[in-house]
This record gives structure tokens, sequence and C-alpha cells, in this order.
């Protein structure tokens, strides 16, 4: 498919796991919705040109151009009405990926299944796009059918998200609902507050204001976006957990979690936070990290 140099589109990493085949039937759903096509991008690592390694790069290649085949064909018999896009990159980093996507209103990425830990096993590559690319990123796990093949975990439920009353937390909002809408499905909004409820009896007990003014301020925060989207039924909650232990207590159920980007930054460079890296590495469902405004 031809397609002009600014047409946006939701693009894929694919890599031939199972997990990244479950990230492009999420990426075909999730075009689908929105009317756009997917961009299916394989990154052929290329090694340094020599006389003695050109002969074997011939069969990476061809496996490279398989991957992206597969991915297609199947694309095409879950969405048919979907274009789709493949491109092959011969690249000598990863991190080629960022700029590949740039014109990508979304990126999707599998990520390993839970472990004996019950974790998120984070490819480097995944964690770089986590915490660097500027437009949302969303990690999707695969999970087995009984026929033996892989299908995006979690795709039905509510859309959830995490919302931390901080600046910059509209990028979220706005695609939570957006997704939501796009759905039809509840949306779920879960916001930490500050205010940890008795836990022994002669501790005081908490100032009702005090949790009265944390509920308006949730409620002040989504009323612009009730009023734009209002075929979405909103669900508020207040946890007295910590902001990431209330993201994964959210997650059971969920079709799609929703978090920001801290905007943290180290000496190495920027991290994604800790409520985004509890969502990643314990949240079941497709995870869609939102950067920060």
């Amino acid at each position: 498919m031809e397609v002009t140099a600014m047409q946006p589109e939701i693009t894929v990493g694919l890599d031939g796991s199972p997990e990244s085949l479950s990230a492009a039937r999420w990426a075909a759903h999730e075009a689908q919705l929105r009317g756009l096509p997917v961009r299916l991008l394989h990154l052929w690592i290329t090694r340094p040109v020599t006389a003695q390694n050109i002969p074997a790069e011939y069969p990476q290649a061809q496996a490279a151009q398989h991957i992206l085949q597969d991915a297609e064909s199947d694309l095409l018999k879950h969405c048919p009405h979907v274009p789709v896009i493949t491109e092959l990159l011969p690249a000598d980093s990863p991190a080629a990926l960022l700029p590949a996507a740039r014109n990508a209103v979304l990126l999707g990425l599998g990520s390993q299944g839970l472990g004996p830990v019950q974790g998120y096993l984070l490819g480097s590559l995944a964690l770089h796009a986590v915490a660097r690319f500027e437009r949302p990123v969303v990690l999707v796990r695969a999970c087995e059918e009984p026929d033996g093949t892989s299908t995006p975990a979690a795709q039905s439920g509510a859309v959830a998200i995490g919302l931390s009353l901080r600046s910059g937390y509209e990028g979220a909002l706005g695609f939570a609902f957006g997704a939501a809408a796009r759905r039809g499905v509840p949306l779920l909004v879960v916001h930490a507050t500050t205010r940890r409820p008795v836990a022994l009896r002669w501790e005081r007990p908490p100032d009702e204001s005090l949790q009265q003014a944390d509920q308006r301020a949730l409620h002040e925060a989504l009323l612009p976006w009730r009023e734009k989207f209002p075929a979405v039924h909103v669900v508020e909650h207040l946890s007295h957990e910590s902001p990431a232990r209330a993201v994964v207590d959210i997650a059971p159920g969920a079709g799609l979690l929703v978090v920001g980007r801290g905007g943290y930054r180290t000496g190495l460079g920027p991290r994604i936070g800790p409520v985004a890296h509890a969502a990643i590495h314990h949240a079941a469902c497709p995870v869609a990290v939102i950067p920060h405004d």
C-alpha cells in the first residue's frame, strides 16, 4: 500500500515472537476503530559489511521478510478492512525503531508473559521506547488459546486509568476517554489519595473534609472530559494505597490500563516513574503508557 509521508498510522515493532504478533492484532483492532492504517515494522539489525559475512546476511533477510509476511497475512485474516503496510528497516541498533515510527499516533510492542515471579520480562527495546517515545506506547502480552494460537491478553473489559492530579495528566485522560468511547465500555478512574485510613484504634481518624476535597478535585479534573465524551460511563474511585499499588489493583478484568509516564530523569537518562513501572511489570492486560504533557 502506498501512503503519503505524513499520513498518521499505528506502528507495531515486530520481532517474530507471539507477543509481537499479539501486539499487531491489538494494533489492527485499534486502527479499525480509528480508521487508520497499521505499519508493521521489523528492524533488520545488520552487521558490519565484510566479504566474510555478506552471504550470511541473505538467510537473515529472508527470515525477516517471513516475519513481516506472516504477520501481514494474520492481520488480513483477522481485520481484512484495515490497510497494512510492511517495512523491513536495516539498522545498526534497536534504537532506530523510534525515529522510524515518527508518523505513528501510537506504537505497539509485544512483551513477554507472566513468569513464576508474576512480572513483566520487559526487553531493552520496549523499555527504551516507553521511556523516550513522545507518543503513547502500548505493551501487549499474549495468551494461549485452546488451539495453540496466541491472542492479545484481556481484549474486552473496561478501560482503566491510574490518574495523578499533578500537572500534565490531560494527555493520559484524553487517551483513556477516547479509548473507552471507541470501545463503548466504561472508564474506571482511580486516584491514590494521601489520606490514609485509620489502621490503629488510637490513631486520629482522617479529616472528612480533606477526603471530600480529594473527591472534589478528582471530579473537577474529569468534568471537562465527561462533557466532551458524554456517552462514556465513568466510575471514580479514591484509593488509600500507594499510586503504584492502586494501578495494579484495578488492572484485573480491564481491557486496557492507561498510565502516565512520570518524566523522571537521572544521570543515565529518562525513567518511566514508579506507577508506569508497576503497571507494565504486573498488569496482565495491555498497558498504554502516555508521556506527560
